[in-house]
């Protein structure tokens, strides 16, 4: 059972954005996982998650690399959305991540200050865990990542969807993933995760990750 201290789950009253699947709403704050196979699994969550944001007028970042980002774009223009146009008003970023956690937590305190500063009520963020596999993160530095965003989604005003592709992947490293991550979907509904622990005590077991 997650040993999260239950005075910093987001208050209720936030807990009504919708992700864009199965009716299902969450709240800022609220870290999500989604493991999947497959592109057309990936699509069928990650795509209405950045539709709908983009016709609501959230603001959108998705952390990937370049492949998925080019597939997320066909996906959001055949449906009619226009990616160009929410791109430049910075209603969408597709961001291929950084290369260390440090700077992945640079980026994240920018990209909630400037939403701050733009008066946008929270920041929609999607993370492809595969984007480290294309820039100097081990999976174990991705993983402490992982956990310091967990530790950090209360102070930042985000509400964050983490997909994990099953075929990429090993055993473990998904255990792990479940760890940092309080909640996760499961077919059409998001749902507690009885696996989730405190990001202090990943990390710790993550310290003398090779």
């Amino acid at each position: 059972m997650s040993d999260r201290d239950a005075s910093h789950s987001p208050p209720q009253t936030h807990a009504s954005i919708p992700l864009g699947f199965g009716e299902v709403t969450a709240g800022v704050g609220d870290h999500i996982a989604h493991f999947f196979r497959g592109e057309e699994q990936r699509f069928s969550v990650l795509g209405p998650y950045v539709e709908t944001g983009l016709r609501r007028g959230d603001r959108c970042v998705c952390i990937t690399d370049p492949d998925t980002g080019e597939g997320l774009r066909d996906w959001l223009e055949e449906r009619g959305v226009d990616v160009a146009g929410a791109r430049a008003t910075d209603r969408l970023m597709l961001h291929p991540g950084r290369d260390s956690e440090e700077d992945m937590k640079r980026l994240a305190d920018r990209i909630d200050t400037e939403a701050r500063d733009d008066e946008d009520p929270f920041v929609r963020w999607a993370g492809d865990g595969a984007w480290a596999l294309d820039r100097e993160l081990t999976v174990c530095e991705m993983l402490r990542w992982e956990a310091l965003y967990d530790q950090h989604s209360h102070d930042w005003r985000m509400l964050a969807l983490c997909q994990f592709d099953l075929t990429v992947f090993e055993s473990d490293m998904m255990m792990d993933a479940l760890r940092t991550h309080p909640y996760c979907v499961m077919g059409d509904v998001v749902v507690p995760n009885p696996f989730h622990e405190s990001p202090d005590a990943v990390r710790r077991d993550l310290d003398e990750c090779a």
